[in-house]
């Protein structure tokens, strides 16, 4: 009997390690039955629908290397646009795409290109306009104007949510069918249900979801369009069955922390490029007595003008400078006296008039 399946080298028999586990669920399904069917023979133990979900669920979808550095460029893109991120966490089982397509009856929906699930930024959309309809918050038209509706463009974006890891699939099951029924014979208790087995993401997957401007006086609407979503995420969930419970998610601190991390880090990157910069970040934390204590020792020591012209702003950018000239310290337990805290100002002072710097 020929299957409905493409063709494939001899040795190729299993998805490897590295394959795209939704093209390869989606497409080659190879527990057909005679004649092309996937419904158990007589004398079969199990479902060969439930053996096809088994196949993808055996380890976690989606390479980490590759998962990792496309949350890194979904952060960067965000970022780069003026936008927020959010890191979100789900409490219970997560399904999406259930309508597709699919030789077991019930689809799931994958990134083409991670080969995990994910949410469409038009889902989320649609999720927060759901959500903010039914708390009442604005007007529709001042919906309209941050989201857009039909023709007409938002404000703000949500972009696609993606993991930030490999994610754990799981088989469920579905037991309301009773076949074959009609008028005449509808379904009853004594009738012996139909599993359909589908799949789904189990609880602690985590996604990264960006919001970002569409235009140069939106900034101010993306972060309430960030504790939207939040919102809505908790209160209503997302994807199919959320009546059931599925879809819930709440705000992930930890994930949230790596996201943040990775922009100190490339601002702190960013910032060590200039002379400027570097002393902002070496004097960032630091105490009254220790930036005391970097005038005296490093201010005559810097002979390049462009090096000592950055540690005298940053200096001045702490604000202390100011009660130093009157003899003042700015924090109870700073040690150095009124006639040191003058002598060190009026270094300062002077050798930002030599170098043209304006207080």
């Amino acid at each position: 009997m020929s299957l409905p399946l493409y063709r494939l080298p001899a040795d190729v028999t299993k998805l490897g390690e590295h394959g795209h586990r939704g093209l390869w669920y989606d497409k080659f399904c190879n527990k057909w039955r005679r004649p092309w069917s996937l419904k158990p023979t007589p004398g079969e133990q199990g479902s060969p629908k439930l053996a096809w979900v088994n196949e993808v669920i055996g380890m976690p979808v989606g390479d980490e290397s590759d998962v990792l550095t496309y949350a890194q460029r979904v952060e960067r893109l965000v970022a780069a646009c003026g936008g927020e991120v959010v890191a979100v966490v789900s409490k219970s089982r997560f399904v999406t795409g259930l309508g597709r397509s699919h030789p077991i009856e019930n689809g799931f929906a994958w990134h083409p290109t991670l080969g995990t699930p994910y949410l469409p930024g038009s889902t989320l959309k649609g999720l927060v306009r759901a959500w903010v309809e039914q708390q009442s918050l604005v007007s529709r038209k001042d919906l309209t104007e941050v989201l857009g509706d039909g023709g007409q463009t938002g404000s703000v974006a949500l972009l696609d949510a993606v993991p930030l890891a490999p994610v754990r699939l799981e088989a469920d099951v579905l037991t309301p069918h009773y076949l074959p029924w009609d008028a005449n014979n509808p379904p009853a208790d004594w009738r012996s249900p139909t599993p359909v087995p589908f799949l789904v993401a189990a609880p602690g997957m985590q996604l990264v979801c960006g919001v970002i401007p569409l235009k140069l006086d939106a900034a101010e609407h993306v972060a309430t369009v960030r504790t939207w979503l939040v919102n809505a995420l908790q209160e209503m969930g997302v994807g199919a069955n959320t009546a059931l419970g599925y879809g819930q998610f709440v705000p992930d601190p930890r994930a949230q922390g790596t996201l943040d991390g990775w922009r100190r880090e490339r601002e702190q990157k960013a910032a060590m490029a200039t002379p400027e910069g570097r002393w902002r970040y070496r004097l960032q934390g630091r105490s009254e007595q220790e930036v005391l204590d970097l005038v005296r020792t490093e201010l005559d020591a810097i002979s390049d003008s462009d090096e000592k012209r950055a540690f005298i702003r940053a200096v001045l950018d702490t604000g202390w400078v100011a009660k130093w000239s009157r003899g003042e310290k700015n924090f109870a337990q700073t040690p150095t006296g009124k006639d040191k805290l003058k002598q060190r100002a009026r270094a300062i002072l002077a050798a930002a008039g030599e170098l043209g710097i304006e207080l």
